[in-house]
C-alpha cells in the first residue's frame, strides 16, 4: 500500500513539474509576443504616417499582421524567440492595383533591455522608406513580386507629394502568425 501511494505521489510530482515547465514556457512566449507586437506597432505607425503624409495616390494601407519564424533545433529543441519577425504592408493604388513591402523587426527596431521595449533604429527613416517603396513598386510593375498586381498606369498615381493621401483607408494588424516555408 505504501509503495502504491509513493508511486502515485511521484507520478503526480512528475505531472506537476511538466505542467509547471509548460506554463512557464507559455508565459514567456506570451511576453515575447507582446514585445514583438510593441515593436511592430512602432513600425506600422511610423511607415503608415509617413506614407499618408508624403505619397499621393494611396487608396489603402493594409498591414498583414506579424509573422514569426520560431527557431527549431534538433539538439536544443524549439525556442521561444523568433529568429525572423516581420510585418508586411500591402499598399493599394486601387482595389486591383497593389504591392507589398516587408519590414523586419530586427532591421528597423532594437530591443532596449533597460526600457524593456523595442525602440526605432536610425535606419527606419524617410530616405530608407522612400527607397524601399520605389524598389518594391518597380518590382511589382515588372512582375517580380509574387502576388502583387500593379499596372504602370496605377503606379504613376503613387508618387511623392506634399499633399499626401489624407483619405487613405488604413488597416492595422498586430496579430501574430507563424511563418511557414
Amino acid at each position: 500500500m505504501m509503495k502504491s501511494r509513493l508511486k502515485k505521489e511521484s507520478v503526480f510530482c512528475c505531472y506537476f513539474y511538466m505542467i509547471s515547465i509548460g506554463g512557464k514556457r507559455y508565459m514567456e512566449k506570451q511576453k515575447t509576443e507582446k514585445e514583438y507586437q510593441q515593436g511592430s506597432e512602432l513600425i506600422q505607425s511610423y511607415v503608415t504616417d509617413y506614407l499618408v503624409k508624403k505619397y499621393q495616390g494611396v487608396e489603402k494601407i493594409e498591414w498583414q499582421g506579424i509573422g514569426v519564424k520560431y527557431r527549431n533545433s534538433p539538439i536544443l529543441g524549439s525556442s521561444l524567440f523568433g529568429n525572423y519577425v516581420d510585418t508586411k504592408v500591402t499598399i493599394y493604388a486601387s482595389e486591383n492595383s497593389y504591392f507589398t513591402v516587408c519590414f523586419q523587426l530586427t532591421d528597423e527596431m532594437e530591443y532596449d533591455d533597460d526600457a524593456k521595449q523595442y525602440v526605432r533604429l536610425d535606419s527606419l527613416n524617410p530616405e530608407w522608406v522612400d527607397s524601399l517603396f520605389e524598389t518594391e513598386l518597380r518590382n511589382a510593375i515588372n512582375g517580380g513580386n509574387i502576388g502583387d498586381k500593379m499596372d504602370k498606369l496605377a503606379a504613376k498615381t503613387l508618387r511623392k507629394s506634399t499633399n499626401g493621401s489624407p483619405n487613405a483607408k488604413v488597416i492595422y494588424n498586430l496579430e501574430i502568425h507563424e511563418l511557414r516555408y
